[in-house]
């Protein structure tokens, strides 16, 4: 009984940080992807204090947070709605963020009755 209680506890943390990318300014003028209402993070140097821009149609921001301890600033963004935008931070940092729906992409199937 032990075994039939663990597996659906290794399945409910195992998935609990899908879906959540991570960028920096390794990526920068990069294009990524996300799909439709998954979480994606961008972290920055602290030194870069800038208001992101992008368009709010498509991405909402969540938490903006600075860590002291590593000097660096986490930029938190939730793809809302199916299309293409461009986070820029200042002029030093861009990225394009094309956002789709996981059931769009090849090889995947969707069950329709």
């Amino acid at each position: 009984m032990r075994v039939l209680l663990a597996v659906p506890i290794l399945l409910a943390t195992g998935c609990a940080g899908a879906g959540s990318a991570h960028y920096s300014e390794a990526d920068n003028r990069q294009t990524v992807s996300a799909d439709l209402e998954t979480l994606f993070y961008v972290s920055l140097p602290d030194s870069v204090k800038e208001k992101p821009a992008y368009s709010s149609n498509v991405l909402d921001l969540g938490e903006d947070k600075l860590d002291e301890a590593t000097h660096r600033r986490t930029l938190e963004f939730k793809a809302k709605a199916l299309g293409e935008t461009e986070i820029r931070v200042g002029t030093g940092f861009s990225l394009r963020v094309v956002v789709t729906s996981a059931s769009d992409r090849p090889g995947m199937r969707v069950h329709v009755r």
